[in-house]
């Protein structure tokens, strides 16, 4: 197995929630030699230098060239997956059992997640014994739940109709049957770490599986949030091996696109446009000439695609099937819920001939819903031209996801030669 697909697999593993995934792009950034910024103080930038930035569970990175820019090639996707989020008030005893109140994030496949043995990960807020207010990342895996389903007798038409399940009565997670009301959330937390009080939280249910490599020849990945942890980590390594042009690598993940990217470090927030306002001054480029910098600049709006499910081909437009392990989704859709025009699809198209990459075309049937990504976002506020594109996967919204390895080393492929033009 590749140093690359290890690294890969380690990165799912030890991203449960959108701010773990930032923590570890920093460090692998770190390794790289990539300095951190704070967006509350100056930005003493240097040319040939590297750098990243985080607004919450956002992040940026980018490489100054030498001289400045004539395009910026951006590599856009998202940090965060549907799932469970923990209420602010979730302690439920119920008969003597022991559960917590969540609150669905996203759109989760409801079904996959019973039965699953799951925990808690995010951060808290907190103070010390100095009554200063902290920060923890926290991973509660020596904590493991279960959201268990009802039995068949109990509900006999399950395997025809599907399990009935009510949001906020059949997705709580079980974690004792102590018979104990003093059994809490922070009860549960301060088994962890230690803390003199607990100020607020953002916690989620994950399963507690691990990824694995499945198929006869290794030749799938199966894991927790396959959509959309595949393209950051595929535009994390391709931006670590920029070799210095007039182009301007920018990599960006956003938190809260499963849930519309409104938000402070959504794809609708300023967080883009503020790292390019200050690459700008940087540069001490003119307005017009940024404009026309802009202008020249492409998007690579990085989310996962709806692999041909062979059990399901009814559901797949029969002239834009996409499969597993046969190339690149490059994706369109007359409502620009994909930002892809044909402008920007013949960019994409030149990137892969370059980097003989196999390349795919995605688009719904034209009587099912067809989702979004950050590239709609992304190229209204900026005014860049943007492509969707991503790897083909199954069970998109499930807790436990696969898509073909291949797929994840041509994105690699792709993305290198897209910013080392």
């Amino acid at each position: 197995m590749s140093f690359l697909l290890e690294d890969f697999v380690s990165f799912l593993d030890s991203s449960p929630t959108s701010w773990h995934c930032v923590r570890q792009v920093g460090m692998r950034l770190s390794s790289k030699d990539f300095l951190p910024l704070e967006e509350n103080l100056p930005w003493n930038l240097e040319k040939d230098k590297k750098y990243f930035v985080t607004r919450g569970g956002s992040v940026g990175a980018f490489c100054l060239p030498q001289k400045a820019p004539s395009k910026i090639v951006i590599m856009a996707a998202h940090t965060d997956s549907p799932g469970f989020k923990v209420k602010p008030h979730p302690d439920v005893y119920k008969n003597q059992m022991n559960l917590l109140e969540v609150e669905v994030y996203g759109g989760p496949i409801l079904h996959s997640w019973l039965n699953r043995d799951v925990a808690l990960a995010g951060r808290i807020f907190y103070t010390d014994k100095k009554g200063e207010k902290k920060e923890e990342l926290v991973f509660l895996e020596d904590v493991p739940m279960i959201i268990p389903e009802l039995a068949i007798h109990l509900q006999r038409d399950v395997n025809e109709k599907g399990p009935l399940v009510n949001k906020q009565d059949h997705m709580m997670p079980l974690f004792s049957l102590n018979s104990d009301k003093s059994l809490s959330l922070e009860f549960l937390l301060r088994r962890c770490f230690s803390f003199e009080t607990l100020l607020s939280f953002d916690l989620f249910v994950v399963p507690l599986e691990s990824s694995r490599f499945i198929g006869v020849d290794s030749e799938m990945i199966a894991s927790y949030r396959i959509d959309n942890l595949t393209s950051v980590h595929a535009a994390t390594c391709a931006l670590a091996s920029y070799k210095d042009s007039d182009v301007l690598p920018l990599a960006v993940f956003f938190d809260h696109e499963e849930i519309g990217s409104l938000s402070f470090e959504g794809a609708a927030s300023s967080f883009l446009n503020d790292i390019l306002a200050r690459i700008k001054a940087f540069y001490k480029l003119s307005e017009e000439e940024f404009l026309i910098l802009k202008r020249n600049s492409l998007c690579l709006s990085l989310d996962m695609a709806h692999g041909l499910n062979p059990m399901h081909m009814d559901k797949h437009d029969p002239n834009h099937q996409v499969l597993l392990g046969k190339g690149i989704a490059l994706k369109s859709n007359a409502g620009m819920r994909y930002a892809t025009t044909a402008e920007t699809l013949s960019e994409a198209l030149m990137i892969a001939k370059r980097a003989n990459v196999a390349t795919q075309q995605f688009a719904m049937r034209s009587d099912m819903p067809c989702g979004s990504t950050v590239g709609p976002s992304l190229t209204a506020a900026t005014g860049i031209p943007t492509v969707d594109l991503g790897c083909p996967q199954f069970s998109m919204h499930s807790s436990r996801e696969v898509m073909a390895v291949q797929d994840y080393l041509d994105l690699v492929t792709f993305l290198t030669h897209a910013i080392n033009l």
